[in-house]
């Protein structure tokens, strides 16, 4: 099979993947947002590796190489036509590379630290502390690279009642446990690199979709639905106004109204979708690990391909699972 054949190949079943995904026939959001994870991942490694593949062929056809796999194996073993013809694949990667950076460079800017840390106050919930932060601007979210923090703004919680208090904060520390601050970094890179692309601008509003839908079935079940819909009956108010918005990256308020009807009749869940989608995912997250070790080079070995599946793993299910356990608050 080409190397256009396979590319091609891959491309349909990142769509058919994302059809599954965007199913609203209750399949679990932490599910969904794992199968937009591996579709995001998708979509930022299949250009590289293609145009890095194209390129090889084709100076392994302008030096007159013949080499197995059409010159598509990326080692650096081959010819300095072949070399050459990496850098489109090369130059896509390095875009990906600098975005993420960006990435990692705001959010680091962003994290709490010095006197913002000594004027705020941490309370406690069943998922982790979350900071509230003396200022009259209502905020509330999860953010940080090397150590996440959920931060809730005193403007926010003021106007609540202790309930929606509670729900509020449960939420925020939900995205820190289920580790979605470091996964909206990646993700995030790859929006801003390639986020014209209407596969990638629809993915990446699904994975922020369904985390927030996580973290709302997260607050629920500590809570209770009543008080995290009242929570976000106000929120939607808040977004209505002339208020700053509520965080950075927030959906608006369609999204709010998205979450609030979600919440208020979850309908049936039968396992099937939950379960279609998460094989879906699990077995393409397995072949892009495959096809990604083995055109870079790693021995086509069990040792080799059990690392790569690990490292893929670890990143593309990483929504599917929480860190630690629910405790009482205290």
């Amino acid at each position: 099979m080409s190397a256009a054949a396979a590319g091609l190949g891959f491309f349909a079943v990142l769509v058919g993947l994302a059809l599954l995904a965007g199913r609203r026939g209750g399949v679990s959001p932490r599910v969904a947002a794992g199968a937009y994870l591996v579709i995001l991942l998708g979509w930022a490694l299949l250009p590289a590796v293609w145009l890095a593949c194209a390129g090889s062929a084709l100076g392994s056809w302008l030096g007159g190489i013949r080499t197995s796999g059409g010159g598509c194996l990326l080692g650096l073993d081959h010819g300095q036509w072949q070399l050459l013809g990496y850098v489109p694949g090369a130059l896509v990667a390095g875009m990906l590379v600098f975005h993420g950076l960006r990435q990692a460079a705001a959010t680091r800017r962003a994290e709490m630290r010095g006197v913002a840390l000594s004027r705020s106050v941490r309370r406690p919930t069943s998922a982790g502390e979350v900071w509230v932060v003396p200022s009259e601007r209502p905020a509330a979210f999860a953010s940080g690279l090397w150590r996440s923090r959920a931060v809730v703004t005193s403007g926010l919680l003021a106007p609540l009642e202790s309930a929606e208090r509670r729900a509020v904060c449960e939420h925020e520390a939900a995205h820190v446990r289920l580790g979605h601050p470091r996964l909206l970094v990646v993700c995030g890179a790859i929006a801003a690199a390639c986020g014209r692309f209407p596969p990638v601008r629809r993915a990446w509003e699904g994975l922020r979709r369904e985390l927030e839908a996580a973290a709302d079935d997260e607050a629920a079940r500590v809570v209770g639905t009543e008080a995290l819909v009242s929570a976000l009956v106000r929120a939607v108010r808040l977004v209505g106004s002339e208020a700053p918005p509520m965080a950075p990256g927030f959906m608006g308020a369609e999204h709010l109204r998205w979450r609030i009807a979600r919440l208020e009749h979850p309908g049936p869940a039968p396992p099937w979708p939950t379960a279609l989608v998460g094989v879906a995912a699990a077995a393409t997250a397995t072949a892009m690990a495959l096809v990604a070790c083995l055109l870079a080079g790693a021995p086509a070995s069990v040792v080799g391909a059990s690392a790569c599946l690990g490292v893929v793993a670890l990143i593309a299910l990483r929504p599917t699972w929480a860190w630690g356990r629910h405790r009482a608050p205290g």
